[in-house]
């Protein structure tokens, strides 16, 4: 809410924007690694905050605690997620993993279809924030993949997937903050998720091959993409959109396969990897993929009615006050602020997939002495560095929503561009993902004031929220926190730059296209 604030002039609009040119330049021009670029955007965004915002030292220390308690929201998930992914690569199971997917799917393009596009959209529909990354990414990586264009691939690729994921995280807080009704709002989303559908195909096979495998595949990514641009449709249409990303993954997964298996690609290389077992697994695919196969049993019983009655006062999180900066802006009281509910949060529903798979390789002998020990001292060393990056990110973009400074950028975008607002409503959506990591984040930060422009400007609220979300599920491929998560699993750390500049002309392409759409609807077949 915003009582007063500061005033939306050129002036303020550079200053609200130089932290994020200060993160951006940092990583791609100066190749600063992500930590550092982060903390030096934070210590900007509290200078500004100080001296041309309205805020003090009080002001600035809780927005800073709000970004850090968000940072254990998120950061918990990526501890979890590659603790559990170093448990398995430990007891052989990654290898194991790979070599039957690489089996199932054959070549590298399929590989990249089938996997890095389809199978990702599927895990983010499960659970989101970040999983997607860390659990697709090095099995790409296994399949023979180089470790930047596998974790381009499942950026790119799982993007489409976000503005319906983490079981409609994301989209239930797009229907709160817009006040808008998510039957007709969801029915509006999933139609304009087609094009983004089509085009994450066509940008996953450029990645793996450049314009001939887009020729290739051409006909496999139209036929996987219509597949699941209409379950997504129509799960949505049904009032299910809390599982439209999972049942479009999954209905994706399985059409490609089959058109594979039909040849539709014709005959491909096999490329396996070099670190690979070439004689036949001591234990089966299934076995070593019984820990996701439990995150996946666990997210959907976790949203069933019972389990969200048991655990509805199970949860963490701090209480935060209502704050007034000396231009008066204003940002509400919050209560349970990041809250990590214990039965439903993506982290305790990964450790518990990770102890029970556990107790069973135990009890069957899989299980060999020190391999938690070895996986935990593994996973603080891959993870540090990622923990320190998310966390500076999230505190400047926290202080900068705390002080004005985030809704003066919107505005002034907004109010400068009339006509032309559906066109650059989908950087919008994509600035809020790209600062904290979350397409729900991204939600919460101007999705209300997307809509309430549209209301000034008399075009359809609808297509604006809609657009506004989808952008920002496409803003992941870029979105540094994301980044971090695959860099920090596939060995790259301080190297974050080399996947941005992969991912980041096809992310700003696609919402290029997207406010096109949005242009044409709005002013061309409703105008």
């Amino acid at each position: 809410m915003t009582n007063q604030g500061p005033e939306v002039n050129i002036i303020n609009a550079i200053l609200s924007s130089a932290p994020i040119f200060i993160l951006v330049f940092g990583i791609l021009v100066i190749k600063w690694t992500a930590p550092k670029a982060a903390a030096v955007a934070w210590i900007v965004a509290v200078i500004i905050a100080l001296v041309s915002f309205g805020a003090d030292i009080t002001i600035i220390a809780i927005g800073s605690s709000k970004g850090l308690s968000l940072s254990v929201f998120i950061l918990s998930i990526l501890f979890s997620s590659v603790l559990l992914y170093n448990v398995i690569d430990r007891l052989g199971g990654i290898d194991i993993i790979g070599q039957h997917m690489t089996n199932l799917v054959g070549g590298s393009l399929s590989q990249s279809l089938v996997v890095g596009w389809a199978f990702s959209g599927f895990m983010q529909g499960v659970a989101g924030f970040g999983v997607p990354v860390a659990v697709v990414t090095p099995l790409m990586m296994f399949m023979g993949f180089k470790p930047v264009k596998a974790t381009a691939i499942v950026l790119v690729g799982h993007a489409w997937a976000v503005s319906f994921g983490s079981l409609g995280s994301s989209f239930y807080t797009l229907t709160l903050v817009t006040g808008l009704p998510a039957d007709e709002l969801a029915h509006i989303k999933a139609l304009l998720t087609t094009l983004p559908i089509l085009l994450s195909g066509v940008a996953v096979a450029h990645i793996e091959g450049g314009m001939s495998s887009v020729k290739k595949g051409a006909s496999t990514i139209l036929l996987m993409g219509i597949a699941m641009a209409l379950t997504n449709w129509g799960f949505s249409y049904i009032g299910a959109p809390q599982i439209a990303s999972i049942a479009s993954g999954l209905v994706g997964a399985g059409t490609g396969w089959i058109l594979i298996n039909l040849g539709l690609l014709g005959k491909e290389i096999t490329k396996p990897s070099s670190d690979m077992h070439k004689t036949k697994p001591r234990h089966n695919f299934h076995l070593m993929f019984l820990p996701y196969y439990l995150v996946v049993f666990l997210s959907f019983l976790s949203q069933t009615p019972w389990i969200k009655d048991i655990s509805a006062t199970w949860y963490w999180g701090l209480n935060y006050p209502e704050i007034e900066t000396a231009l008066g802006f204003v940002s509400a009281q919050q209560e349970s602020y990041a809250k990590i509910r214990m039965l439903r949060h993506p982290a305790p529903l990964l450790l518990s997939a990770l102890a029970l798979s556990c107790f069973i390789y135990m009890i069957i002998g899989l299980w060999t002495r020190g391999t938690m020990l070895y996986s935990l001292k593994r996973t603080y060393n891959q993870s540090l560095s990622s923990a320190i990056g998310v966390g500076a990110m999230i505190m400047m973009a926290i202080v900068m929503t705390d002080v004005g400074m985030t809704t003066t950028l919107g505005r002034a975008m907004a109010q400068s561009t009339n006509m032309v607002f559906p066109i650059l409503s989908p950087f919008m959506g994509m600035l809020g993902t790209f600062l904290t990591g979350s397409n729900t984040s991204s939600n919460i930060m101007f999705a209300s004031l997307q809509v309430e422009t549209a209301s000034a400007l008399g075009i359809d609220k609808f297509i604006i929220a809609a657009t506004q979300s989808v952008s920002g599920g496409i803003g992941s491929s870029i979105a540094p926190a994301k980044v971090l998560v695959g860099t920090a699993l596939v060995g790259l750390s301080g190297s974050e730059n080399k996947v941005l500049r992969k991912t980041m002309p096809y992310c700003l392409a696609i919402l290029v296209i997207l406010g096109i759409q949005a242009w044409i609807i709005t002013y061309v077949l409703k105008g």
